[in-house]
């Protein structure tokens, strides 16, 4: 056991394994100052499966589009739902309360991550996490900061991939559909883009009504804004392209 540790001791570190997929540091110099910007709220009932598990065939449909839209030289900003709900397979959130929710959240936030991150890497794409409370785009100089930065991730090919912090402070912009609009305005995108599902999901927040709540407020900013069925084929593409 004593040598055990020693040999851990003295182990080299290793640094967090880390190489970026091919060719998103060589495009850092080479994407135009200026890029067209799209925000895409993509809806827990688009990710999940019957079984409320995560659909990876779609978030791999979802991967091809995204790819092929930076490709044009448009830069993609994701705001994914489905933290609790990939989560509610460890925590009990239907019959706990709010607290259950926090930590179904932070159990689920890992484990959606940790796909998106593999799926999106296999099509040479790297993803930046990014999770937001409503007092910091509240806060002028922390939303300034937070636009520097995803404005830095576009630049390099990175995708943003955006939740609420639900563990911090739980549903604080009411739902992602209205977390999708503020950083829609906060970036400036020319448009933005809820993908759902007629169905819905029973772990979302929020409903058609905040949808349509949503589309109003960026329209207001004069961004061009939509709900489509995330669930149709090349639905990405046929939209912003």
């Amino acid at each position: 056991m004593l040598l055990t540790k020693a040999r851990w001791y003295h182990e080299k570190p290793r640094p967090c394994s880390s190489r970026l997929p091919w060719g998103v540091k060589a495009r850092f110099f080479s994407v135009k100052t200026h890029m067209k910007t799209v925000t895409v709220k993509i809806g827990s009932s688009v990710l999940l499966s019957q079984r409320d598990e995560l659909d990876e065939f779609r978030v791999a449909h979802i991967t091809d589009q995204v790819r092929r839209l930076r490709d044009k030289g448009i830069g993609v900003i994701l705001v994914v739902s489905g933290a609790v709900a990939c989560g509610s397979s460890v925590v009990d959130v239907k019959s706990g309360g709010q607290r259950q929710r926090r930590m179904a959240a932070g159990i689920g936030q890992a484990m959606l991550i940790s796909v998106v991150r593999r799926i999106f890497s296999t099509k040479g794409l790297g993803i930046a996490q990014i999770l937001l409370t409503r007092d910091q785009l509240d806060s002028e100089s922390k939303s300034h900061e937070i636009n520097r930065l995803i404005q830095g991730y576009l630049k390099m090919g990175i995708i943003p991939v955006i939740n609420e912090n639900d563990v911090v402070d739980l549903n604080s912009f009411g739902g992602n559909d209205f977390l999708g609009a503020r950083v829609a305005i906060l970036v400036n995108a020319e448009q933005y883009l809820i993908l759902s599902t007629m169905a819905g999901s029973s772990f979302g927040v929020g409903g058609s009504e905040a949808k349509q709540q949503t589309i109003d407020m960026v329209r207001q900013e004069h961004i061009q804004a939509k709900i489509v069925n995330g669930k149709r084929k090349n639905i990405l593409l046929e939209a912003l392209l």
